[in-house]
């Protein structure tokens, strides 16, 4: 699958959109608070991404590693 599923529209950002276009509506103050959310948020996901990238790293180093040993085996 290249794109996002269906279930990442239906729980993450379908509730996320409405969540931001209720809270600018709501903000009095030049949306401050939507701002803030989508900076939180941002910071966030660069962390979690910045996590993923070194753990798949990881792992894909160290599969390559098995393979060597799989494959010395079988000789």
């Amino acid at each position: 699958m290249v794109g996002p599923s269906i279930i990442f529209y239906v729980i993450f950002a379908i509730p996320y959109i409405i969540l931001m276009y209720w809270l600018v509506k709501q903000d009095k103050r030049k949306y401050v608070w939507g701002i803030s959310i989508v900076t939180v948020i941002a910071i966030l996901a660069i962390y979690v991404s910045q996590k993923a990238s070194k753990n798949a790293i990881e792992n894909y180093k160290q599969h390559q590693i098995d393979a060597r040993e799989a494959e010395s085996d079988l000789k």
